[in-house]
């Protein structure tokens, strides 16, 4: 397959839109050109409307013009909730019959007519015990990835490829740490996501419906704070259990707990379908694993070793964009994977 051109990673957020671009990226260190974040505007994520289009088209053109970046080329993520994957394995079946056997299963898992999804997958590896080649399937509804193909096209951008956030995700986490076994989770707004590689090869992604935003509003509903106030609140105390006398901690950690449990179950379906145990180093990303506290928690919670995830590793950074990345840099993870894939 052929390299793909220079390049931007765009990263749609419920609240921002993210854009990185690397140069050597085939490179052990890629070097950082330039990036840029963007207030994205209030539900115009996965919409159809043509003003919403156009509302988040106008951000990434204010995105583009505010940091500079001259290149007009894009690699896109799908929001994660948009997009259905499933681990398979197909026992006895040879690589010639592989395509025919995904459609065939793929018909089964996923909860839309198949014509109205754009169906791929990925080989990641072959199971010895059972003579089955082993496939991660990704199937997008074909509406979603119109929106974005329009959305690019009214910002005036060259879309040259699309794909999900936790395989950019991925990619990032193992070009910055080289582990290629790892949980990795991903603090949205309003969603959680989590996915599992294996020998560097996503195997397993979810979408937990609780985000950030669900911690805000519940220190709102605590103390009768607007949003904003909520906000700052929330990220200057997190989860310290020893700040303001542990109060922000015990509004917050129950929500958290509905995190976690979804994510124990995600992990023991995981291990039910590989059977095989789930990695025990985690990393944390997104806007959300900012919160003071939130390793600690997790790593408490799950019994496992999570940590802020640094996707700025190995990457070389000029001084001027020192200071953004020090305050933000685990947000950055999937539009930097993005920036890095090469074909």
């Amino acid at each position: 397959m052929s390299n793909l051109p220079d390049h931007v990673g765009i990263d749609f957020g419920t609240h921002s839109v993210k854009a990185v671009e690397l140069a050597k990226i085939s490179s052990s260190r890629p070097e950082l050109v330039n990036l840029g974040s963007q207030v994205t505007p209030k539900g115009v994520i996965n919409s159809e409307d043509k003003a919403d289009k156009k509302k988040l088209a106008d951000a990434l053109k204010k995105l583009f013009s505010s940091s500079g970046i001259k290149n007009q080329k894009i690699v896109l993520a799908l929001p994660e909730f948009s997009v259905f994957t499933r681990f398979l394995e197909f026992p006895g079946v040879k690589k010639e019959e592989l395509k025919d056997a995904v459609y065939f299963e793929a018909k089964q898992y996923i909860p839309m007519p198949l014509n109205e999804v754009q169906l791929s997958y990925v080989p990641i590896g072959f199971n010895e015990e059972k003579n089955a080649p082993k496939v991660l399937v990704v199937a997008a509804p074909r509406k979603i990835i119109d929106i974005y193909i329009n959305i690019a096209m009214m910002a005036g951008l060259e879309l040259i490829a699309i794909e999900t956030e936790s395989t950019a995700m991925g990619r990032a986490m193992y070009r910055s740490t080289g582990k290629k076994d790892l949980v990795i989770l991903d603090f949205g707004a309003n969603t959680t996501d989590m996915s599992i590689l294996t020998e560097g090869y996503l195997v397993f992604s979810q979408s937990i419906a609780i985000g950030s935003d669900s911690l805000t509003q519940a220190v709102i509903n605590k103390f009768n704070f607007n949003f904003q106030r909520a906000e700052e609140f929330k990220r200057n105390y997190g989860v310290t259990e020893n700040i303001l006398e542990g109060k922000i901690y015990e509004v917050l950690s129950p929500i958290l707990e509905s995190i976690m449990v979804e994510v124990r179950r995600g992990i023991e379906f995981y291990k039910s379908k590989t059977m095989s145990s789930a990695p025990k180093d985690f990393l944390l990303n997104g806007d959300g694993a900012l919160l003071p506290g939130l390793s600690e928690y997790v790593s408490k919670s799950l019994l496992v070793n999570a940590t802020l995830a640094q996707p700025w590793n190995n990457i070389v950074v000029n001084n001027k964009f020192k200071d953004i990345i020090a305050k933000s840099g685990a947000s950055y993870s999937v539009s930097i994977g993005l920036a890095l894939k090469d074909e």
